[in-house]
């Protein structure tokens, strides 16, 4: 992976009608693009994005506005989905709008000319995600193999505070991509270009007008396979940040560019530190925690008070928003309001506690070189108590006070405190994944094998388990326990101990199997309900011993 850092400062008058710009509009496409048939690169490819193009400029309020082009070929069948778009935007507070949508599907007809098929502007919706999120979604007309979709949007944020990164890479090939970017003239901004060394980009500034321009071409698909880390860890991609703004007398002020000013700004900031000190009098859980004397025993009673009373929405977030207070009145929130609200209780029951910036595995890695907020995706709690660590995460239903979540294990995180702020690597030493089997049965005439089973889940193994049972236990035991082993019916099950942090998730099953028999032999698999059953790498293949 290749980093590069650029602080782009610019003083210069920009015109403010930039985001007027021409250069983006649709109803063109040439015989060259109809004519793909393939791309030799990927013949497995069922589209191809031809060109994927974006210019952000500002009007004479500094709103973020954002003009976006994405044309794409669809090569066969497989591809036709490609032509239901979704938009996704920040919505709340009206921050992101979305707007001058258009679009059109080419396809030749019977005489061999292009004719282009206009979207009906009518048929775009927009869905509510969550109190955070909302989407405008369209299907594009005339879509089949052969066909190239080509739509465009505009997006206007409120301030730049929502430029985030851009990427050059999707799930198919693409053959263009690029980003124009200007750039306030009270603004600075630092970004970092990740990428492939064999994959070449074109960076070139523009201090005529206060901006950059970015350019990929030939960017292969990146599709999700086995046991692979976050994608977004090798998407080729820009990503930016606020490093610097120009005070009303020409002078710059630095914006988090040190993990120290960072953990300053944060701790002095309303949404995030200030919240920390507040008095939030809640007697019933001051009745609980003076009845416990141990200081481990108390980070455990405040941990499970928060899961208790308060829901998580399934917003993710770094932040309270609307201030504890509001949290405390409506009892659910994001990731950080309930993180925020535990590290509150546990500083006030005199517990040594911090808050971590992390990312989930899933959410990909964090750059140690710079303090690039965007590649954390919550806050959790860090206490020492008793001599003792714990990390906690409110919004995790399921793991007890001294299991480190299963999402954050082996991660890089960054402690904020104005003094002691630090990266830290969250691990563990002593918890596992951890099931007992037991199986008993008998192997009947024909080779019909009768059992029972009972499955005992122990730390990560319990916690993800029952994740899982909650969501949906019949999904689960489908996959699990059937759909793994060819043959095997299950005839019953049952599940307890769920909500018991002091005794293992407990699965019983009662189920057949018509096994197999081959020269007088009955083919038994000894690896049952254990996860040895498929090599995702192949076609598929399966374990079995001779009894």
């Amino acid at each position: 992976m290749i980093r590069h850092y650029l602080l782009l400062f610019f003083i210069v008058c920009c015109s403010s009608a930039k985001a007027q710009s021409t250069e983006l509009e649709i109803g063109h496409i040439s015989a060259t693009d109809m004519n793909i048939r393939e791309y030799k690169d990927d013949p497995e490819a069922e589209a191809l994005v031809l060109s994927d193009e974006a210019y952000s400029s500002y009007d004479d309020e500094y709103k973020l506005i954002t003009i976006r082009r994405v044309r794409i070929k669809i090569l066969n069948q497989k591809g036709l989905d490609r032509g239901n778009i979704i938009i996704p935007f920040y919505s709340r507070d009206k921050f992101e709008m979305i707007g001058k949508i258009d679009g059109v599907t080419y396809n030749y007809n019977e005489t061999n000319n292009i004719i282009p098929t206009y979207l009906d502007k009518k048929s775009v919706f927009t869905e509510k995600k969550d109190g955070y999120f909302s989407q405008k979604k369209f299907a594009m007309p005339a879509v089949k193999p052969g066909c190239v979709i080509e739509y465009t949007y505009e997006s206007t944020m409120k301030h730049y505070g929502g430029l985030d990164e851009w990427i050059f890479q999707s799930d198919i090939p693409t053959l263009k991509s690029s980003y124009k970017l200007l750039i306030v003239p009270t603004a600075e901004f630092t970004y970092k270009v990740q990428k492939k060394k064999n994959l070449a980009i074109t960076i070139k500034p523009l201090p005529d007008v206060g901006g950059v321009y970015y350019e990929m071409n030939n960017v292969p698909a990146l599709r999700i396979e086995p046991y692979m880390d976050a994608r977004r860890d090798y998407l080729q991609k820009v990503t930016f940040q606020l490093s610097g703004v120009v005070n009303v007398f020409g002078s710059k002020e630095d914006v988090n560019t040190t993990w120290r000013s960072l953990a300053y700004d944060l701790m002095t900031q309303k949404e995030f530190g200030s919240q920390l000190d507040k008095d939030l009098k809640v007697e019933e859980l001051d009745e609980l925690v003076k009845k416990e004397s141990s200081a481990s025993e108390k980070v455990k009673i405040i941990y499970n008070y928060v899961k208790k009373n308060f829901a998580w929405n399934g917003y993710y977030g770094k932040y309270a928003s609307d201030g504890l207070k509001a949290v405390l009145d409506r009892k659910k929130g994001s990731v950080g309001d309930l993180n925020l609200l535990l590290i509150n209780f546990l500083k006030t029951a005199g517990i040594e506690t911090y808050p971590v910036l992390a990312a989930d595995r899933d959410f990909g890695k964090i750059d140690t070189l710079y303090p690039f907020m965007e590649r954390f995706n919550k806050v959790v709690a860090f206490s020492i108590a008793d001599g003792k660590q714990f990390v906690l995460d409110a919004a995790e239903e399921n793991c007890p006070a001294g299991l480190t979540p299963y999402s954050l294990l082996n991660t890089r995180a960054f402690l904020v405190d104005k003094k002691n702020y630090n990266l830290i690597k969250i691990a563990t030493a002593t918890k596992s994944f951890r099931n007992m089997i037991n199986i008993s049965g008998e192997i009947k005439p024909g080779g019909l094998l009768v059992a029972t089973g009972k499955i005992e889940s122990y730390e990560y193994a319990k916690q993800l388990y029952t994740d899982k049972l909650k969501q949906n236990s019949k999904k689960f035991v489908t996959e699990f326990f059937e759909q793994q082993y060819e043959g095997l019916i299950i005839d019953s099950t049952y599940n307890k101990n769920r909500d018991d942090e002091l005794m293992p998730l407990e699965q019983g099953i009662k189920f057949h199997q018509q096994l197999n028999e081959s020269g007088g032999f009955v083919l038994l698999n000894y690896n049952l309900f254990m996860g040895y059953i498929k090599n995702p790498f192949t076609s598929g293949w399966q374990l079995k011993v001779t009894v």
